[in-house]
């Protein structure tokens, strides 16, 4: 049973801000709303570490994981550029599972008037990111519907379908930093769900870790702290994917092309030309799912 808000989602938010201190010609994403969405706390973490050396702080972050602060900025900026070609594809409505302190329907609100905006969260979490929207907007927008739900327990569509979700619409589905925190059959509902209930020419993008880190076949430190976690919010790591078969694991789950992006293909596309030097944990990957055409 979960009593707080996401932790993890706190902890994200802190490691975007981080990354818009960067300059500008190394920043790999800019989530300049990171800040405001985060947590007292989160913040006076922000304000207390902006002294100190930035290869100090940098290097006490990758002890908790070699890499992963880079896959973080890698992935939300992949998670913004794909939403982004979406949208200017022409998208209906957009839906932001495991929404957390994601502020991509606010950051993109321009782009995105006039589609279905949907934030899909455990109703804790969801309660504190309302109240925090709230005051960072003087109000909740009103073209942004929030939808209670825990992907382990409640019926996704029936409560998507409540808030005024249309199945026959060309959707866009992110989900951004869950899909290890869901056992595999609740990932694989979920994931059905969407395929089977969204629009021709539809669309998910979401990141997992590799089953080889689960099971203890690879070793990493950021798994082992990931668990750790769980004492004080409880989001164990429980589902992995095993390396090379995201494509094939969303086929079965409904969707007719799928495309994985491995660790080096993200280093490539975002750090290779840019900041080359900085590492990429190599546990983790993003796949890109598509539905009926």
């Amino acid at each position: 049973m979960r009593y707080l808000p996401s932790g993890t989602a706190e902890g994200l938010a802190y490691l975007r801000y981080r990354e818009t201190l960067r300059p500008p010609e190394e920043m790999i994403c800019n989530d300049y709303l990171a800040y405001h969405f985060a947590s007292w706390w989160t913040r006076m973490a922000a304000v207390m570490t902006q002294p100190l050396p930035n290869s100090l702080v940098e290097w006490s972050m990758e002890l908790q994981g070699w890499g992963v602060v880079g896959f973080i900025a890698a992935r939300t900026r992949m998670f913004d550029d794909f939403v982004e070609q979406q949208v200017s594809d022409g998208i209906q409505q957009f839906v932001i599972l495991g929404a957390g302190l994601d502020s991509r329907a606010y950051r993109f609100a321009k782009q995105l008037r006039g589609k279905k905006t949907f934030e899909v969260d455990h109703p804790i979490t969801q309660i504190e990111k309302k109240a925090r929207v709230t005051t960072v907007f003087k109000g909740l927008p009103y073209d942004i519907r929030y939808v209670p739900v825990d992907l382990m327990r409640d019926d996704l569509l029936m409560s998507l379908l409540k808030a005024g979700y249309n199945p026959t619409l060309r959707t866009l589905f992110t989900l951004e930093g869950v899909a290890m925190y869901l056992d595999e059959v609740t990932l694989r509902k979920a994931l059905t769900c969407v395929a089977a209930n969204s629009g021709p020419g539809s669309s998910l993008i979401f990141d997992y870790v590799y089953l080889a880190a689960i099971d203890g076949r690879i070793w990493g430190r950021a798994i082992q702290h990931m668990n750790f976690l769980q004492y004080w919010f409880d989001e164990p790591v429980l589902s992995g994917i095993e390396a090379g078969e995201a494509e094939n694991f969303a086929r079965r789950c409904g969707f007719v092309q799928a495309e994985e992006f491995t660790p080096q293909r993200l280093y490539d596309m975002y750090f290779k030309t840019v900041v080359p030097n900085r590492p990429m944990s190599d546990l983790f990957a993003v796949l890109v799912a598509h539905n009926r055409q």
